[in-house]
């Protein structure tokens, strides 16, 4: 399949390895994958704060950057920007952005479990990780039943995946809370949003795993904040990076 790539702001400029892992992990895994030029903000950050006028200009200049050359599907390793981006593209009641653009977007984990699901033979991984459920990828991706609901057959994508790597030791908090990120939230509200990142990481540790593995960078730069202020040895690992190893 050809795959366009979306890398998020927070990606290009403070992780830039997610984007190198996902574009070598879906390289591997045989899609022709390419990076359409003149990407700009998703819009989340102003959307966030009621900006949602003064978002038009970017959502728009991303959209047609997107929609630029052909392709399958948009593939993003981010939860929160996937589900901005497409929030943002219905606002502008632009009609060749909603049929054409949103269907094709997705987040990495659902591109992977939904609708190429990997089909290589993974190597042996012998680490212990706990997952780290993002709040978009959900409630509103519906990666996952949240652990607040009691239904007869609880579903994660996220875990699916993973399971598909031997010896990989999977781990989860016993609740689905947040991690104190929430976009503009940890500005606006930054004494709140950092106890309950150090609230978070506590719930990490208590499963006693090596690592911290998420689909969400906002989420990592969260937890990876509290980690490195802190001095824990906890590692913060993106989905991209934890496939890779086994590929």
């Amino acid at each position: 399949m050809k795959i366009a790539l979306f890398i998020p702001c927070l990606v290009n400029h403070y992780s830039p390895h997610i984007a190198i892992d996902t574009l070598a992990l879906l390289e591997k895994v045989g899609h022709d994958v390419y990076y359409p030029e003149g990407q700009t903000c998703c819009g989340q950050i102003l959307t966030n704060s009621g900006c949602h006028k003064e978002a038009i200009g970017t959502v728009e200049a991303l959209s047609k950057s997107l929609l630029s050359e052909p392709c399958d599907f948009i593939v993003a390793p981010s939860a929160s920007c996937v589900v901005a981006l497409k929030e943002n593209i219905e606002r502008l009641e632009n009609q060749e952005y909603t049929h054409k653009l949103v269907p094709k977007i997705y987040e990495l984990t659902e591109f992977l479990h939904d609708i190429c699901p990997i089909s290589e033979s993974l190597k042996n991984v012998n680490k212990s990780v706990s997952m780290q459920m993002s709040c978009h990828g959900l409630r509103l991706l519906h990666l996952a039943t949240p652990s607040e609901l009691t239904v007869e057959k609880p579903f994660n994508k996220f875990f699916d995946i993973l399971k598909l790597i031997p010896q990989l030791d999977i781990r989860k908090p016993k609740r689905d809370e947040c991690c104190g990120f929430g976009g503009s939230f940890c500005i606006d509200e930054s004494d709140i949003s950092g106890k309950m990142s150090i609230d978070k990481v506590n719930s990490h540790l208590a499963t006693g795993a090596q690592a911290i593995v998420a689909y969400d960078p906002s989420c990592m730069m969260s937890l990876q904040g509290i980690i490195d202020r802190n001095k824990i040895e906890l590692e913060v690992l993106h989905i991209s990076s934890l496939l890779n190893q086994a590929l």
